[in-house]
């Protein structure tokens, strides 16, 4: 599904379009699908069938539910000033939703992989103060890291009742529970400051890169601090518990 992904996305050179073109709709598709298939199926399997137990929870499925509606609106504000940056965005005053691609130029395997993390984007629009441009990659990615983050919750609450008879059970939490913390804030963090704190007009074009790194690297990084947090909380439970 990935390798098909990026083919369409070459192919979609052919398509000239505007404003919208359907083999990137496809290519995204395609690619996003095999993308987080692939992710559950090896890497994160272990997550995925923890997530499943404790999602079910009031605390699992209102912690999955609010952080997926603010990590997708916090890169949709950051998406919105990327697609600024490069002119393939515009503000509109009415009231609606709207679905667009765009096609990086020059044709290239490296833009059409790059097109994968844009196309395609929902502008949602509340005049006159909200605006903001939801990509599948960002829904994508903000799902895994919350099945994470899910997993990772409930194995900690897990280690804390194993470890409740035991001296120092609250610093055996504690390293667990700031692991947590940090891979859900530094996803979230940066990309706060950039798109809402900080108005994009009063950025100097020279830190523009601050925007690409935060909207390209960040929510890998925060998978991988994730992941290594939940196979050390794993290991601690399960020595606890032997």
């Amino acid at each position: 599904m990935v390798v098909l992904g990026i083919i369409a996305s070459l192919f979609a050179y052919a398509w000239r379009s505007s404003s919208f073109n359907l083999l990137e709709v496809i290519a995204a598709f395609l690619f996003w699908y095999g993308v987080a298939v692939s992710l559950i199926s090896f890497p994160l399997r272990a997550a995925a069938v923890d997530f499943t137990r404790y999602v079910r929870t009031v605390l699992g499925a209102s912690v999955f539910v609010v952080y997926l509606l603010v990590h997708v609106l916090i890169y949709g504000f950051l998406l919105e000033d990327l697609l600024s940056f490069t002119g393939r965005y515009s503000y509109t005053a009415a009231l609606g939703a709207s679905v667009s691609t765009t096609l990086l130029t020059p044709p290239s395997a490296v833009n059409a992989l790059l097109a994968l993390w844009y196309n395609p984007w929902i502008t949602i629009t509340f005049p006159p103060i909200f605006s903001t441009a939801l990509s599948l990659y960002s829904l994508v990615i903000a799902v895994l890291i919350d099945v994470l983050i899910v997993a990772n919750i409930g194995r900690t609450r897990e280690l804390g009742r194993a470890s409740s008879k035991g001296a120092g059970s609250r610093a055996t939490v504690l390293l667990p529970a700031l692991g947590v913390a940090l891979g859900a804030s530094c996803c979230l963090s940066v990309p706060l400051l950039l798109s809402v704190v900080v108005p994009s007009t009063a950025v100097i074009a020279s830190a523009t890169w601050t925007y690409w790194v935060t909207y390209f690297l960040f929510p890998p990084f925060a998978i991988f601090i994730l992941c290594t947090n939940l196979y050390a909380v794993n290991r601690l439970t399960t020595s606890r518990q032997a």
